[in-house]
């Protein structure tokens, strides 16, 4: 799932910007990304605050319309029912030879670079599993293009589901 603004252009494939971004979209086989969650809190956290949120005297404050304006976005996978994605967490993860940096650092260069290495070592592989760094209790997915990725389904985040996130979080809208 995705918390969006805007779920009439779901999926939304960034490139070169974000953590497991393809940092070069100007060479052959470049790739856009998709980032998901299964966890309401992580989208939270990886949009809402991520995105917009300012840390003032205690708190986050984040502008209403981020609040308010979400939809959550369910996807599927037209390629296959399960989706095939490098576990970037835990034992595998340290079985690669790295830590928590790959999905904590503010410097994207490594990740960026694990990414295209992934992206280029087989077209069976769908994304990226990783840690998120907004919520590090929960998981992310950075889903390449060619997964096959579509929206599924996109209804606005409920009010009483903002105002839970809010008090978890503890963000106030300004």
């Amino acid at each position: 799932m995705r918390l969006s603004r805007h779920p009439a252009t779901e999926p939304y494939w960034s490139a070169g910007v974000y953590r497991f971004d393809d940092p070069d979209l100007g060479r052959a086989g470049a790739f856009g990304t998709c980032y998901t969650t299964s966890n309401i809190e992580v989208a939270f956290a990886e949009s809402v605050i991520h995105e917009c949120g300012r840390f003032v005297g205690g708190s986050y404050e984040a502008p209403a319309p981020e609040l308010t304006e979400r939809s959550v976005v369910r996807s599927t996978c037209e390629r296959r029912k399960t989706m095939v994605l490098a576990d970037l967490t835990g034992a595998a993860l340290k079985a690669l030879g790295l830590n928590s940096d790959i999905s904590a650092s503010a410097d994207y260069s490594a990740s960026q670079a694990w990414a295209r290495a992934i992206h280029g070592a087989s077209p069976r592989w769908d994304g990226i599993r990783y840690v998120s760094r907004r919520m590090n209790k929960g998981f992310a997915c950075a889903i390449v293009e060619r997964s096959g990725l579509r929206k599924l389904r996109a209804e606005k985040l409920k009010a009483r589901q903002v105002d839970d996130l809010c008090d978890r979080f503890n963000v106030t809208a300004v």
